[in-house]
């Protein structure tokens, strides 16, 4: 099932962060009113404060939220192991999308927007994924990289997206056998269609890779040099940040979860996750581990940790005897080499009644007597909904989670129990029952004004009550946006709009300079046709959708888009009268910039 199964095709490179970070402060921003802080706060001040504020926090205030691969098919396996010599191999992996953490103080709730992934180029070799659902992080690892504490340099996590064959899935093979392979396995009623996940490790800042903690030393010193820049009449700094990353093409069945891994999960067992959580699935007479988010880089060359050889074991149903050593993975299988060559996928050949065995008994993988990874037989898996927003007074929505038993489908009257965790304390809220095919299905409802609601599930009546670990517990996000009627109610003025919608956008955003000056009504009005596409709900999973940080209020969205309606009143202008606004800024001469770029 999914990349645990060939043919499956593997890429490696790095990955681009651009995000604008300060709204995750709460002296810059309310995550509850999804308003700057103070919202009265002048645009001007606003940005020099966010600058102020970059050493040794705020690391990237002139930010896009633009995030992309850097990367190239690496190797394929067809079933016969990895092969670098298929044609495909060196091709682009091609990604770009939009990093927006519905949480914007928290760390789990990130997510990708985007509208295609390419893997190849036009008129070659070539896979085109159209977006059906966001990439999501998942199984955060905080324990990857205990070497690099600056800020996510210590973490990897997961991400992962699925493309079903009805939604424009393209495959372009030519006379590449792993993408022959591809095409005709697609042909199975069983698959839905391929599942790319990768993983993302080792984050780079200020493009240093001397920085290693949080404060103070090289970090300040970098940070005080990109302040100077920042600061520079009419600058524009974005300090993206850059992850090693390795990934996995494969294919999507029937049963498996679309955003998140399915199949057998195989949990962290020790403090501090030595090995952090991983994947595993049984397939031909082959035990398969994604081990791509689980084993540890020890020093800044990347240096897999050794932790000896790992023994493979199918325990009893309980999991406290071990019924038979299925086999052994030597540091040469888990090595940084490996790693990167099968992007963290081990195979671990078995006999045929070894593998019949594995297919019904619980999984370990232990070393010198040590318990790695336990597989958690039962596990509930959101299915699509990882993070969910919601309108203040709006409808409710279903989300469904996907109930596996040894990686499959669990059948009917299996009990789900869905837990509200607030940081500290989980407190029951409801069950629900899974039906013939295993999905249990839930009702979110919009929560209070501005709340941000993390929902945490069991599986099994007599499952314990848990404390959240990214990577141990089955977790979705509602944020419930506020209504802001208030603001709808408002009389579409210019300086209404400006004040109640635009000023947040050009004060978080200083990126939107180079676009439109949101200050200028004479602009934003000309703009008024593509700015209503833009921020329209029916566009919100695009990659260009506005605002970015998808915080937009049916109020401010009333109020914004019937200005736009009406025809621009007499007499505005640009905003040079607020205070602390800048000076209009002179129209740019285009010819002498079009002449520059060729120069």
């Amino acid at each position: 099932m999914s990349i645990l199964e060939t043919p499956r095709i593997y890429f490696t490179g790095q990955m681009i962060w651009d995000p604008i970070v300060t709204n995750n402060y709460a002296e810059f921003y309310n995550e509850d009113t999804a308003d700057p802080a103070p919202p009265g706060d002048p645009v001007a001040d606003f940005r020099k404060r966010a600058i102020a504020a970059v050493d040794p926090r705020n690391w990237n205030p002139h930010g896009t939220h633009r995030s992309n691969f850097l990367a190239e098919i690496s190797g394929v396996d067809v079933g016969g192991g990895l092969d670098t010599s298929d044609p495909f191999v060196g091709a682009p992996a091609n990604f770009l999308g939009m990093l927006v953490d519905a949480e914007p103080y928290g760390t789990f709730s990130s997510q990708l927007f985007f509208d295609a992934i390419q893997f190849g180029i036009a008129g070659g070799y070539r896979v085109t994924c159209p977006r059906r659902w966001r990439a999501m992080s998942r199984y955060i690892n905080f324990n990857r990289n205990s070497w690099n504490t600056v800020k996510a340099g210590i973490a990897s996590t997961i991400w992962q997206t699925s493309i079903p064959k009805d939604c424009g899935l393209q495959l372009d093979p030519h006379d590449s056998p792993a993408l022959q392979a591809l095409v005709e396995a697609l042909a199975d009623d069983g698959v839905l269609g391929l599942t790319v996940r990768w993983n993302t490790y080792r984050t780079i800042y200020y493009d240093d890779p001397t920085v290693r903690t949080n404060s103070g030393g090289q970090l300040s010193i970098d940070a005080q040099a990109l302040i100077a820049k920042l600061n520079l009449p009419d600058s524009f700094q974005p300090n993206p940040a850059r992850s090693e990353m390795v990934g996995v093409i494969g294919l999507w069945r029937e049963g498996e979860p679309a955003c998140e891994p399915g199949d057998r999960s195989l949990l962290a067992q020790l403090p501090n996750e030595v090995v952090a959580t991983a994947f595993a699935r049984v397939t031909n007479d082959v035990l398969v581990i994604d081990l791509g988010n689980s084993v540890t880089e020890v020093d800044a060359q990347l240096t897999k940790q050794d932790l000896g050889t790992l023994t493979v074991c199918a325990m009893s149903p309980d999991g406290s005897t071990v019924v038979e050593e299925l086999g052994t993975l030597a540091y040469s299988q888990y090595s940084r080499c490996a790693y990167l060559a099968t992007s963290g996928i081990v195979e671990l050949p078995l006999t045929a009644s070894a593998a019949s065995l594995a297919a019904t008994a619980p999984l370990q993988v232990r070393s010198g007597g040590a318990v790695y990874l336990a597989e958690e037989v039962v596990r509930a898996a959101p299915q699509t909904q990882q993070i969910i927003y919601l309108d203040q007074g709006g409808d409710s929505v279903s989300a469904t989670l996907q109930v596996l038993s040894f990686g499959e489908p669990a059948g009917a009257g299996v009990t789900v129990t869905r837990y509200t965790w607030d940081g500290s304390t989980a407190t029951l809220v409801d069950t629900a029952q899974t039906g013939a095919d295993g999905v249990a299905s839930f009702d979110v409802a919009p929560a209070g004004q501005g709340a941000i609601v993390q929902y945490i599930f069991t599986a099994g009546a007599d499952a314990a009550e848990p404390a959240f670990d990214p990577l141990l517990t089955p977790y979705i996000y509602a944020r419930t946006l506020p209504n802001d009627s208030d603001i709808g109610a408002k009389a579409a003025t210019w300086d209404n709009v400006y004040t109640y919608v635009l000023s947040k956008w050009k004060a978080m955003a200083p990126c939107m300079d180079n676009w439109l000056d949101l200050d200028d009504p004479t602009q934003v009005h000309a703009f008024g046709p593509v700015l209503k596409k833009l921020t329209d709900p029916g566009n919100f999973e695009i990659y260009r959708y506005m605002p970015v940080t998808r915080d937009m209020t049916e109020g401010e969205r009333l109020l914004l888009w019937t200005f736009l309606d009406a025809p621009l009143e007499p007499g505005a202008g640009p905003v040079v009268w607020r205070a602390g606004a800048a000076a209009p800024k002179p129209r740019r001469d285009l010819q002498a910039l079009s002449r520059l770029a060729r120069s």
